[in-house]
């Protein structure tokens, strides 16, 4: 498998290639560069909105309500940004 670095500095994006930093280009790369500088698959940028539903315990009551509670694992779902109970 190939290795390949792609990262963006203060003001361009560069790749590293026999021992030293290459700089690519200064704006956003196109596709090509990416794909031949930088990633080896593009789908991992797909990124879609998942629904994940989780069960919530019933801790007891608060006033003339219930209170519920679950705990999410941040490092198992590292992008959340959003919950919401219902």
């Amino acid at each position: 498998m190939a290795n390949y670095s792609l990262i963006q500095d203060s003001t361009n994006y560069k790749t590293f290639k026999n021992n030293t930093w290459i700089t690519l280009a200064s704006t956003l790369p196109i596709k090509d560069i990416f794909v031949s500088e930088g990633m080896t698959n593009l789908n991992v940028l797909d990124r879609k909105s998942t629904l994940i539903l989780q069960n919530m315990t019933n801790t007891g009551s608060l006033g003339s309500g219930k209170v519920f509670k679950s705990t999410v694992n941040l490092k198992k779902y590292i992008e959340i940004t959003n919950l919401s109970v219902k």
